[in-house]
């Protein structure tokens, strides 16, 4: 026997508990043996799959007698199709006493890399070994399983974006909902509006060009990630502030904060269609639509009625329809305005506060998606044990949950506290500073880069493993998984939190992020 190899043999091999999320089913060999493998494809591979594969090296100059290749098997390699149906399921077989390949089988090239993933988790790179055998059965228990990103707040740079996709396909999530018009700022230049860009200046600038955003999608979607819009309305809509001006929209400034008004001339409305129309086109095939909803301001007699309010949401929501997509809002687009009324089965519900849960959204007849903020919104910092939620054990769900029509979870970094004034001035002045202020500034993205990171992750990637296959975790078995998807993270320069160290707004280990 080769003595490399029988080095190897002795070595304590990798078991499920390495690898994160945890599948459905792994069982593997207490002996390990080497890897030097080239990955092989269908020859009609898709430039998708080619990226996918590049991403990935399992050679190793020191392993002579052990796993030559890495075979991948895919029943539709040609298929790029990202959508709520795309099939991410996967299997691995290696057995070194049979033959020297592992196989990775899926359906689509998505699968593939998910099967990739599994298997670079399973490698021991100081010794470049893998368990000897390998039995991988594997698949979702939820095919949304979300990620939000508020940039409508805090501008978020777009090299921070794409780290945060790269900490996401490490961990399974799929969906990227970009939350990019609220109280601070509308962050995507608009060539219908182009002053809704061209206001953001000094200390309110950033935004997104639309290349920006297309090399954004694809860097997502070449990772299996979807990429979703959200243009919060009718409240949260101090974003179009600069077409206040113009007279394109009008809101109902009697409230406080404004809110957009659905105006007897239809301007508002006009408007709206338009700038919904260009996101649509620029986000492409992407079936799902934000229009958020939430948190509405009403003030009877003075226009922002709730009978108002659920007219502009009613109008956008059919016109998303018409415009062949999916409408999606926060739960008080159908529990509080109404605006929702009439898309049963058309529209998806986003519920996140303590009202309605996904049984009751899908008892009512719409898809649900769980973002209960006491366990997911992590600008709330909640405990590692408390963002290891079973979604499907919200109150009275137990058939829901196995219901197509529950769609799964997504976990939430809000950067209010990034504001320079409460929601940046508009609930109006002599509000209480936020404590994150200091990082509102473009100049201080570095600053802001580390400690938006360092408050998602791993946090985050504790979300997606209930996502993906929650099951009973001790809290110290949970530390002890979190720790290697942690030290994971840092290996692929993603800035996370250390292992057992505090991570906030402004500090990271007790350390200042502002000097």
């Amino acid at each position: 026997m080769n003595p490399v190899r029988a080095f190897l043999l002795l070595l304590p091999t990798l078991i499920a508990g390495d690898v994160w999320p945890t599948p459905k089913s792994l069982s593997s060999s207490s002996s390990s043996s080497c890897l030097n493998a080239e990955i092989s494809a269908p020859v009609d591979a898709s430039d998708r799959l080619n990226k996918i594969m590049a991403r990935y090296n399992f050679t190793s100059s020191g392993c002579t007698d052990g796993f030559d290749s890495v075979n991948l098997i895919i029943s539709d390699p040609s298929s790029y199709a990202l959508n709520q149906d795309t099939d991410y399921a996967y299997n691995i077989s290696a057995d070194i006493s049979g033959t020297a390949s592992v196989t990775i089988t899926s359906k689509t090239i998505y699968g593939a890399a998910y099967g990739l993933e599994t298997l670079n988790q399973l490698t021991d790179e100081d010794f470049h070994s893998v368990p000897s055998s390998i039995d991988v059965v594997d698949s979702p228990s939820y095919n949304h399983r979300g990620f939000m990103i508020d940039t409508g707040r805090r501008f978020i740079p777009l090299s921070t974006i794409f780290k945060n996709i790269d900490a996401m396909a490490m961990n399974k999530l799929n969906v990227l909902h970009l939350h990019f018009a609220d109280w601070c700022r509308y962050a995507i230049e608009s060539d219908s509006f182009p002053s809704l860009t061209s206001s953001l200046v000094g200390d309110q600038a950033g935004h997104y060009t639309k290349q920006d955003v297309r090399d954004m999608i694809e860097y997502a979607n070449d990772r299996g990630i979807r990429v979703i819009p959200e243009v919060d309305l009718p409240g949260h809509s101090t974003w179009g502030f600069p077409l206040k001006t113009s007279g394109d929209l009008k809101y109902c400034t009697a409230t406080n904060p404004p809110s957009l008004l659905d105006d007897a001339d239809g301007k508002t409305e006009a408007t709206l269609k338009t700038i919904i129309s260009e996101v649509i086109e620029l986000f492409g095939e992407e079936e799902l639509f934000h229009i958020g909803a939430d948190e509405i301001a009403t003030l009877d007699g003075e226009g922002c009625t709730i009978e108002n309010i659920a007219g502009i949401e009613t109008k956008i929501f059919q016109h998303i329809v018409d415009s062949e997509r999916t409408p999606v809002c926060w739960e008080e687009g159908y529990y509080k305005s109404g605006g929702a009324e009439g898309f049963e089965g058309e529209a998806v519900i986003n519920a996140w506060n303590a009202g309605p849960r996904p049984n009751d959204i899908i008892a009512d007849g719409f898809d649900a998606i769980e973002s209960m903020s006491d366990n997911f919104y992590l600008n709330n910092k909640p405990s590692w044990s408390a963002v290891w939620y079973d979604i499907s054990s919200t109150p009275s769900s137990a058939e829901s949950s196995k219901s197509p029509t529950f769609r799964g979870g997504e976990v939430s970094m809000w950067t209010d506290n990034y504001c320079y004034a409460l929601q940046c001035g508009a609930f109006g002045p002599d509000q209480n500073v936020p404590v994150g202020a200091a990082l509102y500034p473009p100049s201080m993205d570095d600053q802001f880069t580390s400690s938006f990171m360092g408050m998602v992750w791993p946090k985050a990637a504790i979300a997606a493993g209930a996502f993906w296959n929650y099951y009973e975790l001790t809290d110290d078995d949970l530390k002890t998984k979190i720790e290697g998807v942690a030290n994971r993270l840092k290996e692929a320069a993603i800035d996370a939190c250390p292992n057992d160290c505090d991570c906030d707004e402004l500090t990271r280990c007790g350390d200042s992020y502002i000097n």
